[in-house]
């Protein structure tokens, strides 16, 4: 089986055990990857970090791996498969020590996402809080032009994507698994949104790989390396996030931000360990783009416009308003009382929430209460 220059490049991320680290030793040891998928075992293990079982197992490629059903599987998909040796490959991940050698993605990256980009990262067992707060800075963040970055799981990263796409800006989901497969299965809406023109949603892992106990690590990497900033929305000691910021501090320069939580509260330890350790306390969008030296600053989302701006601007209609009022009241009643936990909660923007609210009050089935809360009449 002759094989392109790419194809060779895409069968060497498909071995099982190779590995970024291992593939680019196979390609300075021997010129190319065509040369390397070439050589005999003996030959091979004579390669840097490469022992006499791997190379077995990389002479044995062809009964391993099968590039076209690879290629197939990536198009009924529509996933785009993209090598280091690509022009479009993005610029930011060319410096890392190990970069992917191979991206599928959905939707489209920019070579500008890398310029202004935080990653917001954190916990799985996100506390209402900490959904809150990783919502609202990833709203206003991308509301000042920044790129979100970030990897796609539970809690704080869901958040952290759902801001950008409030603000109508851009935002990057990192996968720790093949594309075949979104994890977890119920941010399919997210990737569909994020797809849509708000930016991509890519992975290094073969389409059908699942997720599991190094390929999170491995995410993280390339989270680290994409961001020019972390800000650790929310997490304990001993968290994946701690892990990415330690990364971007640590290999690409990155400045690594962390929001406070209460000083009892354990989902917010990991965050007042790395301040204590030279983390940059931070509040508010503001703060970050300030210490970034970034121009600009978030825009206030305007959730009861002016009657002037209501006249120049066209009439937006909302189907079906009513379509999610059980569980709107449910979230209330389940501890999300204010509108930003209850846009965390429910995955909805502050503008379509809203006038559910009102409506929920005039019609006796919602309390607005004191500091922006509210209660619910089930």
């Amino acid at each position: 089986m002759e094989l392109s220059p790419r194809e060779a490049l895409i069968v060497l991320n498909l071995i099982p055990g190779l590995g970024s680290v291992r593939i680019q030793s196979l390609l300075e040891f021997f010129g190319s990857a065509e040369l390397a998928l070439a050589a005999p075992a003996q030959v091979l293990e004579r390669a840097p970090r490469i022992g006499s079982k791997l190379a077995r197992i990389i002479a044995s490629w062809k009964e391993c791996t099968n590039v076209h059903a690879e290629l197939s599987c990536a198009a009924d998909y529509g996933v785009r498969v993209v090598t280091i040796t690509d022009d479009d490959y993005p610029a930011a991940l060319r410096r890392m020590g190990d970069p992917p050698i191979v991206l599928y993605v959905r939707g489209e990256w920019q070579q500008e996402d890398g310029e202004k980009s935080v990653a917001i990262v954190g916990t799985r067992a996100a506390t209402p809080y900490g959904m809150t707060m990783a919502r609202r800075f990833g709203r206003e963040l991308a509301d000042a032009g920044c790129t979100i970055i970030s990897g796609l799981a539970r809690g704080i990263d869901t958040a952290a994507h759902w801001g950008a796409l409030d603000a109508g800006g851009r935002t990057i989901a990192v996968m720790g698994c093949g594309m075949a497969s979104i994890f977890p299965q119920e941010n399919a809406e997210l990737v569909d949104s994020i797809c849509r023109g708000h930016g991509a949603v890519v992975s290094e892992f073969p389409m059908t790989l699942r997720p599991g106990r190094t390929t999170f690590p491995q995410r993280n990497r390339i989270v680290a390396a994409w961001s020019r900033a972390v800000l650790v929305a929310e997490a304990p000691n001993r968290s994946g996030a701690l892990h990415t910021a330690s990364i971007a501090a640590d290999y690409y320069g990155g400045t690594v931000f962390a929001i406070p939580g209460q000083a009892d509260r354990p989902t917010s330890s990991g965050c007042h360990a790395i301040i204590r350790d030279g983390a940059i306390l931070c509040t508010t969008a503001q703060e970050l783009l300030q210490d970034m030296h970034w121009i600009g600053a978030p825009q206030q989302m305007e959730l009861f416009p002016s009657a002037q701006n209501m006249e120049e601007a066209p009439a937006v209609q909302h189907p079906n308003i009513c379509a999610n009022r059980e569980e709107i009241l449910s979230a209330i009643s389940g501890g999300y009382d204010t509108l930003d936990t209850l846009c965390a909660a429910l995955g909805m923007g502050a503008m379509e929430l809203t006038p559910q609210l009102m409506r929920l009050q005039i019609e006796g089935k919602l309390i607005p209460l004191p500091g922006g809360r509210y209660s619910a009449r089930l």
